[in-house]
């Protein structure tokens, strides 16, 4: 019984010896490697932290350049725009429109998809300088660089457009990236800045070295000068390219060479009169709709007759403007075309036996590709399902644009 008691004794000391190392091998570790607290992101619209290390490290330089020459960026070219009389300077709508369109229409046009800024510099590098209108810099299934930030690209000496640099959004204020340019003294590039997609902006500046030149872009070719429309929803906005300069319009105005004038507007692109209406006033080389997944969830006659009516309203006020109408994507192929899609090619079956002319579709088929790796949730395209979107819509668009109709003074 005695040896018994002087064993576990001689266990029990082992024991507590060893603990005591490993308190204190705890209270070293807490003391000088102790880990942050772990963060939960919540699955909401959610303000990306803005902390001063945190902004220095995104933005690039993260730090304001007194030294610099501010120039606001309505000193230039700003491409996108349908309308000058707009509320604020890189709105999408005409102020008039606050009283014909839907409300959800009027709050999107507030966000500056598609709105891009040309200019050239021969300076070595560039600031840009961007605030925004609201707080929100992400999306769960889109990051802030594509709701928030700004897209840099430059051309090419061939005339052709490159990606320069992702300008990313820390905070609503006062963001700020640096941008090399390649540029020497006296031999100017052409710069192309693109806006946020679902983040309005209220101020956009470019800052260069003093001394060095800046200046609007030389102006388009009379025959590349006229913008596409392109009318839709979520996806047209541009969700959920990672960077402006991915969505689909975007690319596809970089392909074609040519300015466009997105108005997509998320969840709203219900094709209601008054908004057909509202674009007749303007006069592009053609229109493209893409609303099918926003009015998906109604009866098929009604989807036909709702096409029809917008394409008519179109056609009264622009008769020789071709329109482009695209098909309903979907990630699975047994699924075209799908119900929507068909009723939009019976709508366009009856206006072409009415004698309307310069209709072109899209199929919806075309669009993502069917493995599954085109979208961030099924519906909405990732930056690979932008890139196929844009490649679907080329020749139709091309053809579009090449047609008799495309090409009136």
């Amino acid at each position: 019984m005695k040896r018994l008691f002087v064993e576990n004794l001689r266990v029990a000391t082992v024991l507590a010896v060893a603990l005591a190392l490993i308190l204190v091998a705890l209270r070293a570790f807490d003391s000088t490697e102790k880990p942050a607290s772990p963060h939960v992101e919540s699955l909401r619209l959610a303000p990306v932290p803005s902390s001063a290390a945190s902004s220095a490290a995104i933005t690039g330089s993260g730090v304001q350049d007194s030294k610099l020459e501010w120039h606001d960026a309505t000193e230039f070219d700003l491409e996108g725009k349908g309308w000058q009389d707009t509320e604020a300077s890189y709105d999408r709508l005409p102020v008039r429109a606050k009283t014909i369109v839907p409300t959800s229409v009027w709050d999107l046009g507030k966000q500056s998809a598609g709105l891009c800024v040309r200019f050239e510099t021969d300076a070595p590098e560039f600031d840009v300088r961007w605030s925004l209108t609201s707080g929100n810099l992400a999306m769960p299934h889109m990051p802030a660089t594509g709701v928030s930030g700004v897209d840099v690209y430059a051309a090419d000496k061939s005339g052709h457009w490159q990606f320069v640099q992702i300008g990313r959004p820390a905070k609503q204020e006062d963001n700020i990236t640096s941008i090399s340019t390649g540029a020497q003294k006296g031999h100017a590039r052409a710069f192309l800045v693109y806006l946020p997609l679902y983040n309005g902006t209220s101020k956009l500046e470019i800052g260069i070295p003093p001394g060095e030149s800046i200046r609007k872009t030389s102006p388009r070719p009379a025959a590349a000068s006229r913008p596409i429309v392109v009318y839709g929803t979520s996806i047209v906005q541009g969700g959920c390219a990672s960077r402006p300069g991915m969505s689909h319009v975007a690319i596809l105005g970089r392909r074609l060479n040519r300015p466009m004038i997105n108005l997509g507007f998320s969840g709203s692109g219900k094709m209601e009169p008054e908004v057909a209406t509202l674009l007749t006033d303007l006069d592009p080389a053609a229109f493209m709709i893409d609303c099918l997944w926003n009015i998906s969830g109604l009866p098929a006659d009604e989807i036909s007759n709702r096409i029809k009516n917008f394409i008519r309203i179109i056609r009264k006020a622009r008769p020789l403007t071709p329109i482009v109408l695209v098909g309903q994507s979907n990630i699975h192929a047994a699924a075209h075309p799908t119900g929507p899609t068909r009723a939009q090619e019976y709508a366009v079956k009856q206006l072409t036996a009415e004698g309307v002319k310069g209709l072109f579709t899209i199929p919806g088929k075309d669009l993502i590709g069917s493995d599954g790796d085109a979208t961030v949730d099924g519906v909405h395209p990732n930056d690979l399902g932008m890139e196929r979107q844009a490649e679907a819509m080329l020749p139709v668009l091309r053809k579009a644009l090449s047609s008799g109709t495309a090409g009136h003074p």
